[in-house]
């Protein structure tokens, strides 16, 4: 990864990322991973890969509730920060050749993180490999079906984004974790707008009757929870 490819963008402003990621969006994200996925999971002492670590909101949470936490990122410096907040172990991979063994972790959380990746489809074949079996995947990412407004936001400056954004479409997403051998339990959409337009109260009263529904293919994010089947390749 050189400084002029896309996939150094977040490793760039890792000093100042925290103070750009979107509080509103950080905590619907947190809530979503772990109050509505893993809920009903209990997270101690289970061995949890915090794929796309970022700054470590998300490993921090989840070392808070008990888990062994392994934090992977494309980016040293992201990595390094993750560590001193999470107090987790630190690997500077790519998602896509991730050097583990197979069935390495019993909980794979990714948020936000399968669509700044050249190949997402490689990116979900690799978080199935590593999770062992009846182990769950969690991921968040957005939804295809705002691909354009996305990026027609970035071209007229609206968003200070210069990386890598290949969303995933809602039915492309289930196919692609079916194939990798992993069983869809849970699929719900949030965010009915974007979260820069506000309008949190409303959003979540939106989501309480539709994230679950066909309207939730809508929506600006969604959700998966997946589980490794038995006998998957």
């Amino acid at each position: 990864m050189t400084r002029e490819s896309p996939q150094h963008f977040y490793e760039s402003i890792a000093d100042r990322f925290e103070d750009l990621d979107h509080p509103d969006d950080l905590h619907r994200r947190l809530s979503v991973v772990f109050d509505e996925c893993l809920g009903q999971t209990r997270l101690v002492g289970k061995r949890t890969l915090d794929a796309g670590c970022g700054y470590g909101p998300f490993s921090a949470a989840a070392a808070g509730l008990g888990a062994a936490v392994v934090s992977v990122d494309i980016g040293e410096r992201l990595v390094t920060r993750t560590i001193a907040r999470a107090g987790s172990h630190g690997v500077v991979a790519d998602v896509c050749r991730l050097a583990f063994r197979d069935e390495s972790f019993d909980v794979v959380i990714s948020s936000e993180m399968l669509e700044h990746t050249d190949a997402p489809v490689r990116a979900v074949e690799e978080l199935a490999r590593i999770l062992r079996v009846d182990g769950l995947l969690v991921l968040t990412t957005p939804n295809r079906a705002w691909q354009g407004v996305v990026r027609a936001a970035s071209r007229l400056r609206l968003r200070p984004f210069r990386g890598l954004e290949n969303f995933v479409a809602w039915p492309h997403l289930e196919h692609v974790c079916a194939a990798a051998g992993l069983e869809v339990l849970v699929h719900l959409g949030f965010h009915p707008w974007p979260f820069q337009l506000g309008l949190n109260g409303a959003a979540r009263m939106v989501e309480a009757y539709l994230a679950r529904g066909r309207a939730a293919r809508l929506m600006v994010n969604q959700a998966v929870v997946a589980r490794k089947r038995e006998h998957a390749r």
